[in-house]
C-alpha cells in the first residue's frame, strides 16, 4: 500500500571505464569531442611550488641554493646543508644547475 507504482530508480552513472571502451568501440570523426581527444588551453593559475625538503606548500625560496622551503625551521636546514646535497634535492624537481 505504500510503494508508489511509478517510482523508477535513479539511473546508474558509468565510470571512466566504461565511457571510454564505448568511446574506442564506436567509430566516431575526428571533429567530434570526446574524453580523448578534448584540448584545453594552459591553465591561467600559477603554478603550486611545493617544499623541496617536506613536500608541503612552498611560501619562500632561499636565494643562495634557490631551494623552496615551508618555514625557518627548514631554512636552518638548508643552511647546513653542502653543495652535492644540495644539488641532489635540485635535482629531484630536474632544477638542478650542472657545471662543467
Amino acid at each position: 500500500p505504500f510503494k508508489n507504482p511509478k517510482y523508477s530508480s535513479p539511473k546508474k552513472s558509468k565510470n571512466l571505464k566504461q565511457v571510454l571502451a564505448l568511446e574506442k568501440a564506436q567509430e566516431l570523426a575526428l571533429d567530434i569531442p570526446t574524453y580523448q581527444n578534448i584540448e584545453c588551453p594552459p591553465s591561467v593559475l600559477p603554478q603550486k611550488k611545493y617544499c623541496d625538503i617536506t613536500g608541503l606548500d612552498a611560501k619562500y625560496t632561499d636565494p643562495k641554493t634557490s631551494l623552496r622551503y615551508h618555514n625557518a625551521e627548514i631554512y636552518q636546514f638548508i643552511r647546513t646543508l653542502g653543495v652535492p646535497n644540495v644539488q641532489t634535492y635540485l635535482a629531484s624537481r630536474n632544477a638542478a644547475v650542472v657545471l662543467k
